[in-house]
């Protein structure tokens, strides 16, 4: 007598019906497909978390590298200055122009979303041109002052990380004197023809 062996689904020797274990079934199938959903949502907000955090690096360097430029020239530029006017724009004060005593040139300065592009010409003409790119978080304020002395102070207020944060806000300020190198030379001068 030959054994015979059941048919897959079919009864086995105690007369219970055998299940076929061929492929999956849905419910496996929708646990798997939930299972990698987390999985890649989780690295979705990983990667989002990760390049945020590299933005706000790179825009920290790039401050760091920037902001000494800017106080360095603005400092000069105003301490050569004769003439200082706040430029007007839709937000108030946008930008400050100069005019330098001993080239005649004009200096100005304008803030535009999150950087200040400086421009110098010489008879209307344009000389040249910098950007200071500061981060788009920045704003800028510009003032100023005569009394006691003329100065100029630029306000820069950058916003890092979570914006209702209270300690998310920092705020530089650049202060320089107006005319301090043209004064000093008229003193010179000044002297000079006393002796």
């Amino acid at each position: 007598m030959t054994r015979r062996t059941p048919r897959p689904g079919s009864c086995d020797v105690t007369g219970k019906r055998r299940r076929s274990r061929a492929g999956y079934s849905l419910i496996e199938a929708l646990v798997s497909v939930a299972i990698v959903s987390m999985v890649l949502t989780a690295a979705a907000v990983a990667m989002q978390t990760m390049y945020r955090v590299v933005r706000q690096l790179k825009d920290a360097t790039a401050y760091g590298q920037v902001s000494p430029r800017l106080s360095l020239h603005l400092r000069i530029d105003a301490h050569a200055a004769t003439d200082v006017s706040l430029l007007n724009g839709p937000n108030g004060a946008d930008g400050l122009s100069l005019t330098l005593a001993a080239t005649d040139e004009v200096i100005e300065y304008h803030s535009e979303a999150g950087r200040i592009v400086r421009t110098w010409r010489r008879g209307g003409k344009e000389l040249g041109r910098e950007v200071y790119y500061l981060g788009k978080t920045a704003t800028f304020r510009w003032q100023k002052t005569l009394l006691p002395s003329p100065l100029v102070e630029l306000e820069i207020i950058r916003v890092m990380g979570k914006i209702d944060s209270a300690d998310s806000r920092h705020v530089d300020r650049i202060v320089a004197a107006i005319g301090i190198r043209v004064r000093g030379e008229e003193k010179g001068a000044a002297d000079a023809s006393n002796e």
